[in-house]
């Protein structure tokens, strides 16, 4: 397929928070042209009205939330009794998507890292008690720790790894080396926990665990789970980025009236992989008939009952003990299942913009998988809601759960610890919270953005049930001490409002010692992001220049960005301190300051950062631009001309005075400048390659 244009100065997308959130947590609960196969069940079973309910909830949820298009599969026994597809798949040409639609599954593709990890193990050629180290022999970590990290902590979110490499882990175009690229930023951090210690969602943990089937067996992550996964399933249509996919068989995104092409998600191991809610199927139908699928064994059945199993019985820490990790799978024992009496394995998926969920039933023989462009359609919701209407359609099931009352608990009074164990300041990978008393005896929990609280629950008063709630509101609050550690706990009415959820919100933090002088000379600092491809997302959800903050009234700690607290530890390196189970102890990062070509650099996760103080001024006349041996882009600012035109680059980019992006060319281009306004200019290209920036 020919190389696409995106563009990328200008297309919308979610930002880097909603996707994070989205890679763990079910989307919130949405016709276009529908196409279906007309499958029926073969068996006994009438659907009619599971379908009928399902599809009402999947048009109102689209239009709700302006998804351009939703697929679905719902599987019973081995029969594949509804199948169908909404929406379009581009604004162009407006083709009706197809039950042969593919869609990127996301963190769906978790799933797949671990059958191959247990391929591996039926095998004998992995154990999941065994170091990964002892597998992937040129893995290192600067803490000593990094060799007791073994293959199941991989798959189970136990690693002790930061979380994610999100470096071009999102791009328009494909990146081959993000596996290697990942194990390479490991090198060059710490451990945020001990192995073993708390399960918070990891998505390097699944990169690595590619790289170990790589290295075992002797093939590319993408050929051997292909090969060994995919064909045996008759998943022929499920594939790995590595290409540009066939023209009219990839469903697009539309955000904002945008056209977003294809996305490719370049973690395979992690959340790669494309496929078809009918394909994925097949693979329910291996769980359900313990490893084998058409009477080819794909796995053993001891392989399928331990991916399955709970694996968090041995953490240390861990408030939220209904959430229960297995190997690949987000639950194995899914709590809206479990609240009507039945057992259900459950993974998640999200990227930039796709949401999907996918659900198995060992007990009945019910699978569902639905996937979707958007992450706000609710695509756990819609697949819990086909899922009891099945039931019900089954006879597993007399009726469907009724919601829980939203009465709450009479007011208690307010124990005076109680109110003093709640006050305070909690962090997250989303940034900072603080909870503050009312004169009422009452809390309110404000998140700190853009240098302010902003709101986000008022009015929470002390009930007899022991947590902090308020009319209106869906959530409730309370404090869990673990340890040393204090959690806010947060509880919220989940799926069709039939059962609650509990999750750490956040971890009790104190105000630290002032910020060392090294640190406090860099708060307001600007520094920009220059070690993407041109194709990468990111360009496209944000600008790439981020500043270095405080916050007030909670002395000690530095952001970038307003995301995590970050407590320095030396001159030019902030530590780990939060220990944050579940997800949104998620993705926390060392800042990591450093002298590169005579300026100070900033490197967070796998973003570089240069200082902008540091871009140099480009004169009137030609002059020549050498990408620099890492790749990484070169930036230049300039004022005073009229015209820019660049040859030789690979891509260059131009921003406007505040870093807002006015025009993105691959390859030769040219622009009109106003002489009397800055702007900076980002130019991409091979490593060592030259470009010829010409100014008048």
């Amino acid at each position: 397929m020919a190389r696409r244009n995106h563009a990328l100065d200008t297309a919308a997308s979610p930002g880097r928070r909603r996707i994070l959130q989205a890679a763990l947590a079910g989307s919130a609960l949405g016709p276009l042209a529908a196409c279906s196969d007309g499958g029926t069940s073969s068996g006994n079973t009438d659907y009619t009205n599971t379908i009928r309910d399902g599809q009402a909830a999947i048009a109102q949820a689209m239009a709700d939330t302006d998804t351009s298009s939703v697929s679905v599969a719902l599987l019973d026994g081995q029969h594949v009794v509804w199948q169908e597809a909404f929406g379009v798949i581009d604004s162009a040409n407006k083709q009706p998507v197809g039950i042969n639609t593919l869609y990127n599954i996301g963190s769906v593709s978790k799933v797949f890292s671990a059958v191959a990890i247990m391929i591996l193990v039926d095998r004998g050629l992995v154990h999941l008690d065994s170091p990964a180290s002892d597998y992937v022999r040129d893995f290192r970590m600067l803490s000593p720790d990094f060799a007791k990290v073994t293959v199941r902590m991989l798959l189970s979110h136990t690693s002790g790894f930061a979380g994610a490499n999100y470096s071009n882990i999102f791009t328009f175009e494909p990146i081959l080396d993000y596996a290697r690229n990942t194990q390479a930023i490991l090198a060059g951090q710490h451990l945020k926990h001990t192995p073993g210690e708390l399960a918070v969602y990891c998505n390097d943990g699944f990169t690595l665990a590619e790289r170990v089937v790589e290295e075992v067996s002797g093939k590319p992550y993408s050929t051997f789970a292909t090969r060994e996964i995919l064909e045996p399933l008759g998943m022929s249509l499920s594939r790995f980025p590595l290409a540009h996919y066939p023209a009219g068989s990839f469903a697009h995104a539309l955000v904002g009236g945008t056209d977003q092409g294809q996305e490719f998600v370049n973690a395979y191991g992690s959340g790669g992989l494309s496929s078809t809610p009918s394909e994925m199927m097949n693979l329910a139908i291996m769980f359900l008939q313990k490893g084998e699928f058409r009477g080819r064994r794909i796995l053993s059945a001891e392989a399928v009952a331990e991916m399955g199993r709970d694996q968090t019985g041995d953490v240390v820490l861990n408030p939220a003990p209904s959430w229960k990790w297995g190997l690949g799978w987000d639950q194995t024992d899914h709590p809206g299942m479990r609240a009507v009496g039945f057992s259900c394995w459950q993974k998640n998926g999200g990227t930039n913009f796709f949401g999907s969920d996918f659900f198995v039933m060992p007990g009945t023989g019910l699978a569902v998988m639905i996937t979707g462009t958007s992450l706000a359609y609710g695509a756990g919701a819609l697949a819990e809601r086909i899922l009891l209407h099945a039931l019900v359609d089954q006879g597993s099931l007399k009726h469907l759960p009724p919601p829980l009352p939203t009465a709450l608990p009479p007011i208690a009074a307010t124990d005076p610890a109680v109110l003093g164990a709640i006050e305070g300041y909690y962090g997250s990978f989303e940034g900072v919270s603080r909870v503050a008393r009312n004169d009422s005896g009452s809390v309110t929990l404000s998140r700190h953005e853009s240098g302010q609280w902003i709101n986000i629950a008022s009015g929470l008063s002390y009930r007899e049930d022991g947590w902090w709630s308020a009319d209106g509101l869906p959530l409730s609050y309370r404090t869990s001490d673990n340890g040393p550690y204090r959690y806010l706990m947060m509880r919220v009415t989940a799926g069709s409002g039939h059962y609650q959820i509990l999750l750490p919100y956040g971890q009790q933090i104190q105000a630290a010692p002032a910020l060392p002088a090294a640190w406090r000379a860099r708060l307001g600092k600007h520094w920009v992001l220059i070690n993407e491809h041109e194709s990468s997302t990111v360009f496209s959800a944000e600008s790439p220049l981020f500043t270095l903050t405080e916050i007030a009234d909670l002395p000690g700690y530095v952001q970038i960005d307003g995301r995590q607290p970050l407590l320095p530890d030396t001159a030019q390196r902030t530590r780990q301190f939060m220990k944050i189970p579940v997800n949104h102890g998620r993705d926390l990062y060392e800042l990591i300051a450093q002298s590169q070509n005579g300026a100070e650099w900033l490197t967070f996760g796998g973003y570089h950062y240069q200082s902008l103080d540091s871009i140099p001024y480009a004169a009137l006349g030609t002059q020549t631009v050498t990408i620099g041996a890492d790749g990484y882009c070169q930036c230049l600012k300039t004022r005073g001309a009229s015209t820019l035109t660049i040859t030789g680059a690979r891509a260059w980019r131009l921003f406007d005075s505040q870093w807002k992006a006015l025009k993105f060319v691959q390859g030769t281009g040219s622009a009109t400048l106003s002489a009397d306004q800055n702007f900076f200019i980002m130019i991409h290209g091979e490593a060592t390659s030259q470009a010829h920036v010409s100014l008048a």
